[in-house]
């Protein structure tokens, strides 16, 4: 079985490769339609800022991947039937030089394999809803973003454009910070996106105030030329992190897959560290006002004493006495002489790992159960960190039950801390490689063949994309950075009049586009059949 599980890991990550150059067009066809890069120069540009999304982006979307299926209703030949048809779908539209969408062929083709394997109970309906919304939704937002940019850019007044600039940055700041507090953004996306908006905003500003009417159609063409390496590094950044956490999640499934197969049979303790994956758990509530508050378990040990974390207090699992509160010492506590000083007890702390297997949730370091189904399981020896969370209930025998308090939900996630490092970094590296070797089928049709781009159209779709990309991937959706770009690049068509855009061309790509997962969904449950004949 270990065997299989190498197998389908060299696959995803030779999907993930295919998915370098089959998307390569989405973030360099504009670049390189307008003449500001050779395509030599803008296949290397693009891959660069592939790879370094590695040090930016999180793992929403890779979450959210891996949750599609039930992974312990699921086996390693499920996933291997999904990833290739999800890889024979990606060549066979490459070839044709068709931009469907990479994202929507993995899930699509995960969903179908699961589906052959299990029926329609294994696979999250939830996330499969939100996946088929945005194949609509997300060329719309991107659309509407790059109208927006385009009409600003293009306005003659300086002070309304100044204005509407500075509004426009001002709700981007909010709407990230908001996603930092509540959705677990990095901060460090936040940064990186206001720190591009400002150098961006800055030149251009700069270029307007120094040359104002003195500025030529060439003088203005060569400055958005400009701007427009900046604009595409900042998609190819949105691409890289959207598109490698999607390979990811499939590699973080397959693993957790292997995991439970590992612990049916008692051989949990055999697992390779290097194979070995966990999640962490948070219990979403909303408090009196209405506020959405999260708890997220962190314990830790200190002289014998084991503590956790909630809010501003660190408590006693045991005895459930605050030991600190607002970092100040409970000096009525009984062992606050074991404790130096609230700094000690911090770095202490540690996220609680957990595994899971169907609707139980387990301590992935001493294998305890914690919760079966919603109820906790009182002879867990940490069970005091979730006291504030359950109460008192009957089940269906009317025995007496600790179980989670209404209105309280528990969610599971792997993130960058409980997966092996060689997931993230070789799926950031393959796609990179991939980019490298781009195919030039797609770059033609998403350049040239949807509408005419100018530079201004172009820095304007490529802002709106990874814009786009940046928010939306943030919130665990896979949004498809292939139909991002092309509502972008539409949405710039449209500033011209309606019929800059082709719509024929158009109108075949949503067709490609809405085929996509359920012809891939289907390849996959063929190929599920053909390796049950053969297994």
């Amino acid at each position: 079985m270990f065997t299989l599980l190498i197998v389908v890991i060299a696959i995803a990550l030779i999907f993930d490769l295919v998915n370098g150059f089959h998307d390569a067009a989405n973030s360099i066809a504009t670049v390189v339609s307008t003449k500001v890069l050779t395509p030599f120069q803008a296949v290397v540009w693009a891959a660069a800022f592939n790879i370094v999304a590695f040090w930016v982006f999180d793992m929403s979307v890779g979450n959210t991947v891996a949750k599609t299926v039930d992974a312990s209703a699921i086996d390693l030949w499920v996933i291997l039937a999904g990833l290739l048809a999800a890889t024979a779908w990606n060549l066979f539209t490459w070839w044709l030089g068709i931009p469907s969408s990479s994202s929507h062929t993995l899930i699509g083709g995960f969903a179908g394999a699961a589906v052959a394997h299990g029926g329609f109970d294994v696979i999250a309906t939830g996330e499969i809803i939100k996946v088929v919304i945005f194949i609509f939704l997300a060329p719309v937002i991107g659309g509407v973003i790059a109208f927006l940019i385009a009409m600003v850019t293009m306005s003659r007044r300086f002070f309304l454009k100044f204005l509407l600039v500075l509004g426009g940055t001002a709700g981007i700041y909010f709407l990230m910070a908001y996603m930092v507090e509540f959705m677990d953004m990095k901060k460090e996306m936040m940064w990186i996106t206001m720190g591009m908006m400002a150098i961006f905003i800055l030149a251009y500003m700069y270029y307007m105030l120094v040359h104002g009417k003195r500025q030529t159609a060439m003088k203005e063409s060569n400055m958005y030329k400009r701007l427009q390496l900046l604009s595409s590094a900042a998609f190819s950044l949105g691409h890289g992190g959207a598109d490698s956490q999607k390979v990811m999640g499939i590699i973080c499934a397959a693993l957790m897959v292997y995991g439970n197969m590992q612990r049916d049979v008692h051989q949990e303790d055999k697992i390779n560290p290097n194979f070995q994956i966990s999640e962490v758990m948070q219990i979403e509530h909303n408090d009196e006002t209405g506020h959405k508050k999260k708890f997220k378990p962190e314990y830790g040990t200190v002289e014998g004493i084991t503590f956790y974390a909630d809010g501003d207090d660190i408590i006693d699992v045991e005895t459930q006495e605050v030991i600190f509160h607002e970092e100040k010492a409970n000096e009525k506590y009984a062992h606050a002489d074991k404790f130096k000083d609230f700094k000690q007890a911090d770095e202490a702390l540690e996220k609680l790992h957990i595994y899971t297997k169907g609707h139980d949730i387990y301590d992935a370091a001493d294998k305890e159960l914690i919760f079966k189904k919603n109820q906790l399981d009182t002879s867990y020896s940490k069970a005091g960190m979730f006291v504030n969370y359950v109460a008192e209930a009957k089940n269906d025998d009317g025995a007496a039950i600790i179980e989670l308090k209404e209105g309280h939900k528990i969610k599971t996630k792997v993130n960058s801390e409980t997966m092996p490092f060689w997931i993230s970094f070789g799926c950031y590296l393959m796609i990179g490689i991939g980019t490298l070797f781009g195919g030039w089928k797609i770059v033609k049709t998403m350049g040239t063949k949807i509408t005419k781009v100018t530079p201004l159209e172009g820095v304007c779709a490529e802002t709106a994309g990874a814009l786009t990309l940046f928010t939306v991937s943030q919130m665990g959706i896979p949004v498809s950075t292939t139909h991002t770009i092309t509502g972008s690049i539409i949405g710039v068509g449209a500033t011209k009049r309606l019929s800059a855009v082709r719509w024929g061309v158009t109108i075949n790509l949503l067709w490609a586009w809405v085929l996509t997962i359920p012809v891939s969904g289907l390849l996959a449950a063929l190929f599920y059949y053909g390796i049950l004949l053969f297994k």
